[in-house]
C-alpha cells in the first residue's frame, strides 16, 4: 500500500489492503434466523479490544509492547496519544515498523477487525460504540484535552469484562478517570511499571487511584494479555460462571467466610450474582482457572484478600453524574431547603458508601452555591461514610485529576478548587463542611435529624432483604420532611408508605410519617469466640470490715461536714459536698463552673476577698456574711487551702456554715463585720480606680493596634489576591506548556524514527554507488563537489576534503573542454546532455 502523500511504499502493511479505505463488515442483525449463514457475521461478537493510552514517552513504550506482541493474538489494539492538532501523524508508520499487523489512522466509521492495530488522529478524540471507531473534534479546548479517558469510557461500556485498557508513559493524570470505568465494568487494566517509563506520571496517577491490576513494563504485557483473553472469564459467558468455578455455592460461601474472618468484612447481604462475576474476574486476572485455586491463592496471599474486598466494594463515583438527576435535585430539594431555613440555621446531609467522596462534595457546592445565591450562610454538615479507610482518606485529602472537573463551569472550578501539581484540590472551605468517618451502613447505627440522604447506587448491589433494612435506616435517620436521594434502578421498594415521591424518574423521596422503631434491625457484631469473651463469674465482694468502715466515714460526713465546694485557684468548682442549694444556685444561661457565678446574692463580695487572700496568704480564711434569702440569712464561709495532699496544693476547699441567732462564731472566730466591710470596700475602690485606668490604656493601645492590623490586614488580603491570580495564571501556562511539551516529545519521537529511516536509506544508496565501477560526481547549483564515487578518482585527483571545492578548481586526466558548460546547460535547462 503507498502513502498517499509521498507515494513510498508501506513496508509493513500487507499489500492491496487500504485499511482506512476498508468498508465495514455486515453485522448479523437482531432479527437474523438461528440458522443464517455463518458468512453474515465477518468478526465473532467475542472479540477483545486493548485500549493504549500514552503521551511524553510513549513511542518508545509502544514499540516494546508491539515488538513482543503476537500478529495473531485474535485483539484489536486502540493508540490514543498526546498529538500535536496541527501536524500530520506519522505514528501508523512508525508502528508499522514494530509489527506484522496491519496499522491504519483512524478514520470515522471503521469497524474493528481482530489483529488490526488502529491509531487516534489528530485534533480528535476516538470512541468506540458497537464494534465501531467514531472520531469527533474534542470539546474541550487544547491543553485541556483528556482524550485517553475519552476512550477508556466508551471502552468500558462497549466490551464490558473484555475490555483492556493499558496505561503507558506520559505526564498528567490522563487516563485514571476512565480506569475507573474499566475497573466498574470490570475489565482488565495494565500500568506500565513507572521506574520503566520516560514519563512516570500518568502511571503514577493510576497506581495512586489504586486502579491498576498489573503494573508490568511493556514487554511485559502481551503474556498478561493473552492469559486473560484466553481466560474462561473472557473467552466464555459470564452465565457459565458457576460451572467453570466449580463447586458452586459452596465455594463461593467459603471464599466470604475467608473475608469475614481475615478482613472483618461480611457480605452475606450482597447480590450473589455479583459475588461470582468479580470473584470470576479475578481468577482472570490471577490466571487461576478453579476456584479451589483461588482458596489456596487467598489463604497464601493477604493481598489479594484486601483486593477482592476492595473489588466486591464496587466504588465508582464522580462529580455530578447524571446531570439531570443532580439538577432535578437542585431545584426540588437544595433550592426549597436554603429558601425556608434562616440565614445560620444548621443543614445536615448523609452521604452513606461514599466511595472517594466526589458526591458528597457535590451536594456541598449545590447547597453553597445556592446559599451565596440568596444572601444567606449555614453551618453545613455533610456526613461522608464509607467502609473502606483507603477511600475516606482520599476524599479527605481531596485531591483529584483534572479530567473529573473537566465539565464543570469555570466558575464553579475557580470557586471550589485549587490547582496542585496538574490535579484539582477541593478549596479548605469545602473540605471543612464535609465529615468523613468510616461506618458500615450494614451494621452500625444511623445518623439522625437529616435533612437529606444521598444512597445512590448502593442498593443495587444487596439482596432484597438488606434493601429494605437500608431504606427503613433512611427513614430513620431524617427530620420529618426530609429527603432521599437513590440511583436510577433504585427504590424504596414495599416500605413507600414511608415515603412519597418527588421525581419518580430520578428516584427523589420525601419522608412521611412519624419514626417507625420497629422496623430498625440492629444487628449485634459477631465477636470472636475465645475465654476473653466468656462469660466471666462476678468479682467477689469487699472485705466486709473495709466497706463498714466506709459507710460509717460516708454517714460521719453527711452528718456533721458542712456543705462545701472544692474549687481550683481560678474559681472553678471540681466537686460538691453536702446540701449546697441554700448557697449556690445555677444562673440563668449556659451552665457555668465559676463559683463566684453561682454563689446567692450578697456572698460574692466576701468570698471573692476570703479566696483572694487565702490563695495568696496560704492560709485558711473565714467570712461572714448575710444573703437576702429569709430562708439563709447569715453564713459563715471558710477557705481553707489543700496543701496536705501532693498534686492538689492548687485547690481550694469553700465550706458553708449558716448562723443561728444565738450563734457566735463558726469554727474559726470571724472578723469584726463594720470594719471588714468598710477595709474590704476601699480595697475595692483602689482596685477598681486602677483596674478602669489600666482598662483605657489597654483600649487605647488595642485601638491602635486594631488599626494598624486592619491596615496590614487590606495589603496581604491585596496581595494574596494578587498573587492568587499570578498563581491560578501560572499554573494554567503551565498546563498549557506540559500540553505542549506532549505533543512536542511525541513529534520528536516520530521525526527521530524518520531521521533513522533516512540515514538507513542513505547509507543504502553510499553503498550502492560506492560499490559501482561507474565514475559519479554530484555538483550542487554552483557547481561545488557534494559527493564523489571512489571510481571518479580515475578521471580527477580528488580526495574527502575536496567536497565543497568547485569543479572548475581542478585539473581532469581527459580532454573536454565543454564539461563547465554543459553542467551549466543542464542546471539551466534540466535536461540531460549526453557527451562521450
Amino acid at each position: 500500500m503507498a502513502d498517499e502523500k509521498t507515494g513510498r511504499p508501506n513496508r509493513r502493511s500487507k499489500p492491496g489492503v487500504d485499511l482506512a479505505a476498508e468498508p465495514a463488515p455486515p453485522v448479523r442483525s437482531a432479527q437474523a434466523r438461528p440458522d443464517a449463514p455463518q458468512e453474515t457475521t465477518v468478526e465473532p461478537p467475542t472479540i477483545s479490544v486493548v485500549g493504549i493510552g500514552a503521551s511524553a514517552g510513549g513511542i518508545e513504550a509502544l514499540g516494546r509492547f508491539f515488538d513482543a506482541m503476537p500478529a495473531d493474538s485474535g485483539c484489536a489494539f486502540v493508540v490514543v496519544l498526546h498529538l500535536d492538532p496541527k501536524h500530520e501523524s506519522e505514528m501508523a508508520r512508525v508502528l508499522a515498523s514494530h509489527t506484522t499487523m496491519q496499522v491504519a489512522q483512524v478514520v470515522d466509521g471503521m469497524r474493528i477487525v481482530s489483529d488490526r492495530v488502529y491509531v487516534i488522529a489528530p485534533d480528535t478524540d476516538l470512541k468506540i460504540s458497537h464494534g465501531g471507531l467514531h472520531v469527533s473534534r474534542p470539546a474541550e479546548v487544547r491543553g485541556n484535552r483528556h482524550p485517553v479517558d475519552v476512550l477508556f469510557r466508551s471502552l468500558a461500556a462497549d466490551q464490558r469484562e473484555r475490555a483492556i485498557a493499558i496505561v503507558l508513559s506520559g505526564t498528567g493524570s490522563n487516563g485514571t478517570e476512565g480506569l475507573k470505568d474499566i475497573r466498574a465494568e470490570g475489565g482488565m487494566s495494565l500500568i506500565q511499571a513507572p521506574e520503566t517509563a520516560k514519563f512516570d506520571g500518568m502511571p503514577r496517577s493510576a497506581i495512586a487511584a489504586n486502579l491498576a491490576d498489573h503494573v508490568l513494563a511493556p514487554e511485559q504485557m502481551p503474556d498478561r494479555v493473552l492469559a486473560y483473553t484466553r481466560h474462561g472469564y473472557v473467552a466464555a459467558p459470564i452465565e457459565t460462571a458457576p460451572a467453570v468455578l466449580g463447586g458452586g455455592e459452596a465455594k463461593i460461601e467459603q471464599v466470604l467466610e475467608i473475608l469475614r474472618a481475615r478482613s472483618g468484612y461480611d457480605f452475606s447481604s450482597y447480590k450473589r450474582s455479583t459475588q461470582r462475576r468479580r470473584i470470576y474476574r479475578r481468577l482472570g486476572l490471577k490466571n487461576i482457572e478453579t476456584l479451589s485455586g483461588y482458596l489456596d491463592e487467598l489463604r497464601a496471599n493477604p493481598d489479594e484478600i484486601t483486593t477482592l474486598v476492595s473489588d466486591l466494594m464496587i466504588n465508582v463515583t464522580g462529580f455530578f453524574r447524571d446531570a439531570e438527576a443532580w439538577k432535578t435535585l437542585s431545584d426540588l430539594v437544595i433550592a426549597p431547603l436554603v429558601a425556608e431555613r434562616e440565614s445560620g440555621a444548621t443543614i445536615r446531609i448523609w452521604v452513606p458508601a461514599c466511595s472517594t467522596g466526589e458526591e458528597a462534595y457535590s451536594i456541598a457546592m449545590l447547597v453553597m452555591e445556592h446559599a451565596a445565591a440568596a444572601g444567606k450562610r449555614f453551618d453545613l454538615k455533610v456526613f461522608a461514610t464509607d467502609a473502606q479507610e483507603d477511600n475516606l482518606r482520599k476524599g479527605r485529602d481531596g485531591v483529584y485529576p483534572a479530567a473529573a472537573v473537566a465539565e464543570f463551569p469555570p466558575e464553579r472550578i475557580q470557586h471550589f478548587f485549587d490547582r496542585l501539581d496538574g490535579n484539582f484540590q477541593v478549596s479548605k472551605e469545602l473540605r471543612d463542611t464535609i465529615v468523613f468517618a468510616q461506618h458500615n451502613l450494614l451494621r452500625d447505627p444511623p445518623f439522625s435529624r437529616l435533612d437529606l440522604v444521598s444512597c445512590r447506587n448502593f442498593l443495587i448491589y444487596l439482596e432484597p432483604d438488606a434493601q429494605q433494612r437500608v431504606i427503613a435506616l433512611c427513614h430513620f435517620a431524617l427530620r420529618r420532611g426530609g429527603h432521599l436521594f437513590l440511583g436510577n434502578a433504585e427504590t424504596v421498594g414495599h416500605l413507600d408508605d414511608l415515603f412519597e415521591s418527588c421525581s419518580k424518574k430520578w428516584r427523589i423521596y420525601r419522608r412521611v410519617g412519624p419514626t417507625r422503631h420497629d422496623l430498625i434491625d440492629y444487628r449485634e457484631h459477631r465477636r470472636p469466640v475465645g475465654p476473653d469473651w466468656t462469660d466471666k463469674p462476678a468479682s467477689p465482694p469487699p472485705d466486709s470490715a473495709a466497706s463498714v468502715a466506709e459507710t460509717a466515714r460516708r454517714a460521719l460526713l453527711e452528718r456533721y461536714a458542712p456543705a462545701s465546694v472544692l474549687i481550683d485557684r481560678k474559681g472553678r468548682a471540681l466537686y460538691f459536698h453536702g446540701t449546697t442549694r441554700d448557697y449556690l444556685e445555677q444562673p440563668p444561661g449556659e451552665p457555668t463552673r465559676d463559683l463566684l457565678s453561682m454563689v446567692r446574692e450578697g456572698l460574692a463580695l466576701k468570698l471573692r476577698s476570703a479566696i483572694r487572700d487565702a490563695s495568696r496568704e496560704n492560709r485558711s480564711v473565714t467570712v461572714s456574711a448575710r444573703t437576702r434569702s429569709s430562708k439563709t440569712g447569715a453564713v459563715t464561709m471558710t477557705v481553707v487551702p489543700l496543701t496536705g495532699r501532693p498534686g492538689e496544693s492548687g485547690h481550694l476547699l469553700v465550706s458553708f456554715t449558716p448562723q443561728g441567732p444565738e450563734a457566735g462564731g463558726g469554727p474559726a472566730a470571724p472578723r469584726d463585720e463594720t470594719a471588714e466591710t468598710a477595709s474590704g470596700e476601699r480595697a475595692l475602690q483602689e482596685e477598681l480606680k486602677a483596674t478602669r485606668a489600666e482598662l483605657r490604656s489597654t483600649v487605647e493601645h488595642l485601638e491602635t493596634a486594631n488599626e494598624e492590623l486592619k491596615a496590614s490586614n487590606e495589603e496581604a488580603t491585596s496581595m494574596n489576591e494578587e498573587l492568587q491570580s499570578t498563581n491560578e495564571e501560572l499554573e494554567t501556562s503551565k498546563e498549557e506548556l506540559q500540553s505542549f511539551n506532549e505533543e512536542l516529545n511525541t513529534v520528536n519521537s516520530q521525526l527521530q524514527h524518520k531521521i533513522g529511516e533516512l540515514e538507513a536509506a542513505t547509507n543504502d544508496l553510499n553503498n550502492l554507488l560506492a560499490g559501482s565501477e561507474t565514475a559519479t560526481l554530484f555538483l550542487d547549483e554552483k557547481l561545488r563537489i557534494k559527493w564523489f564515487a571512489p571510481a571518479t578518482k580515475e578521471l580527477f585527483d580528488l580526495v574527502s576534503t575536496d567536497i565543497g571545492r568547485p569543479i572548475a578548481h581542478f585539473a581532469r586526466k581527459f580532454a573536454d573542454d565543454n564539461l563547465i558548460i554543459d553542467a551549466e546547460t543542464v542546471l539551466k535547462k534540466l535536461a540531460p546532455i549526453l557527451a562521450e
